[in-house]
């Protein structure tokens, strides 16, 4: 495994590594979510919304995705037209809506859910305990340098 160019200690690969990993990552839950007619991004919103300890906003929601307002409003809009997403209005401010999960949502969400396990155990099995731990330990460092670097 080291004799490939990919594990190089060349920092310039190291970006690239990432970036290919995570789609490749992205392209498998979007294999196994192409027949429930979903992709990533809406399963992520969906799950978003669903793990949610109190019902979103769409504001709310583009935050805790990290996208930005208008991007968010496209996704629930398909999510709302799928029945799995509604808009609810809340007493206090009629203008203001809140994002609920609907009820095939969170059967979809118990499924999808079941499927995206399955498929990080199989991803992560090949790593052994110590690997797994430093591995997250140096993506969360990278993932703090890059939001402090804004």
């Amino acid at each position: 495994m080291s004799d490939s160019p990919l594990f190089s200690p060349d920092p310039t690969q190291f970006s690239r590594l990432l970036h290919f990993t995570a789609r490749a990552w992205r392209l498998a839950i979007d294999r196994r979510l192409k027949a429930q007619g979903l992709n990533q991004a809406s399963w992520v919103t969906v799950s978003t919304i669903a793990g949610a300890d109190a019902p979103l906003t769409q504001s709310e929601l583009a935050t805790a995705l990290g996208l930005e307002g208008a991007t968010v409003v496209s996704m629930i809009d398909k999510l709302v037209r799928q029945g799995l997403v509604e808009r609810v209005m809340t007493p206090e401010d009629r203008r203001k809506r809140l994002l609920v999960v609907t009820d095939a949502g969170q059967a979809m969400y118990r499924q999808v859910k079941g499927e995206a396990d399955a498929l990080r155990e199989n991803l992560l099995a090949s790593l052994e305990g110590e690997d797994l731990v430093v591995t997250m330990r140096v993506l969360e460092r990278l993932r703090q340098a890059a939001e402090q670097s804004r």
